[in-house]
């Protein structure tokens, strides 16, 4: 996944976000669903977010990325929504 792809920011999500997107995917460890928030609610980096779960850090990012995907998708969705129904942001057109 390019940096281009990412929709979620580490340590600027609010928790509600992390906790839909979650309900999108099929993580259901509690210990992966608590260090996805240290990550991009709390900012911790994966690695230590993962440790602090007692988590194997390549599997961890692979949750990551699974919630990213998920994140990427939903985006795009809003994108194809707001076009159909007229929806122009401010920050697009640079008003």
């Amino acid at each position: 996944m390019s940096e281009l792809q990412k929709a979620l920011i580490q340590g600027m999500e609010p928790a509600e976000k992390i906790d839909i997107l979650i309900g999108l995917t099929d993580i259901t460890s509690e210990d992966n669903k608590i260090a996805l928030h240290r990550h991009y609610v709390n900012g911790w980096p994966i690695t230590t977010a993962a440790e602090s779960r007692s988590l194997d850090d390549a599997n961890f990012r692979k949750t990551v990325k699974s919630l990213e995907a998920v994140a990427v998708k939903l985006e795009r969705y809003k994108e194809i929504e707001w076009a159909r129904w007229g929806y122009k942001s401010p920050c697009a057109t640079g008003e």
